[in-house]
């Protein structure tokens, strides 16, 4: 059994409802591309969490230790609320997008469910770390990066500041159960080939949700596809930023806190304050 690592900060679950409700247009800044690429990523939370939930809690009666098991009890409060607050958030998109979101998110119910009916509490464990290391590099990301938001609806701006924040918190939770049930060379390798698995469908299932929303919405052209192609892989895209840290990730000696963002989460804790 290996030793566990103790979060460097605070896993603080944050109850705030926010003002998602009723039908919003292209928040973030008027750009279809932007606002697709985060509604798509939104459609897939509610179900993913509480699938990330579950997955710990499955694997949590082999963890002694009460550090470790009080950061399971914070990463499972701010997760459910997070499922809660973007299950809120879907209404809104669906609203706007129609009858397309409500198919997307069957879609996520469908695969999850299968996952569930095939695959052990392990490998559900390694995909739940895979995932997190995806949301956590992700959340990084849009911290540093605040251009992506600042010209957004300053409520949806929040809400995502909110919860990239509190996956920086927690990220380490998850990994950390994960080496206490896999220990060792066998673990390394699972994670490791879970991980290029998980790559491939959550970028293809992202791709399919972007470019649905974008359908739905009227904005499916060439020139959002440009923009989406800039936002991915432009000298500040997602997958630009994030390739070194989601290929750290394959370091057999890698643990999520080797990616130390205190400094940029110490920074955006006290623009949670209520939007005017």
């Amino acid at each position: 059994m290996e030793a566990v690592m103790a979060s460097l900060t605070t896993i603080t679950p944050r109850n705030i409802m926010f003002k998602v409700d009723g039908p919003r247009g292209l928040w973030c800044g008027g750009d279809p591309a932007r606002t697709a690429f985060f509604d798509g990523m939104s459609l897939m939370f509610p179900e993913g969490e509480r699938f990330f939930m579950d997955a710990v809690r499955d694997n949590a009666g082999a963890v002694s230790d009460p550090q470790l098991q009080a950061e399971i009890k914070g990463f499972t409060t701010q997760e459910a609320i997070h499922s809660r607050e973007h299950l809120r958030y879907n209404r809104m998109v669906t609203e706007r997008a129609g009858p397309a979101v409500t198919r997307l998110e069957d879609g996520v119910k469908k695969r999850i469910a299968f996952v569930n009916r095939i695959f052990g509490p392990k490998r559900r464990l390694a995909m739940t770390v895979a995932l997190e290391h995806f949301t956590a590099i992700l959340a990084s990301s849009l911290l540093k990066r605040t251009d992506l938001l600042a010209d957004a609806d300053p409520e949806m701006a929040r809400l995502w500041r909110w919860h990239a924040i509190e996956e920086s918190e927690h990220k380490a939770v998850a990994f950390d159960v994960y080496r206490t049930v896999a220990p060792g060379i066998l673990g390394y390798l699972l994670r490791a080939q879970v991980m290029l698995t998980v790559t491939l469908t959550f970028s293809f299932f992202l791709f399919v949700h972007v470019a649905t929303i974008l359908k739905a919405d009227g904005h499916s052209n060439l020139r959002n596809w440009l923009r989406l192609l800039g936002l991915f892989w432009g000298p500040k895209g997602v997958i630009t930023r994030t390739a070194l840290p989601w290929l750290d990730f394959f370091r057999p000696g890698f643990h999520p806190w080797d990616h130390d963002n205190r400094e940029d989460l110490d920074s955006h804790r006290a623009r949670l304050t209520p939007a005017a």
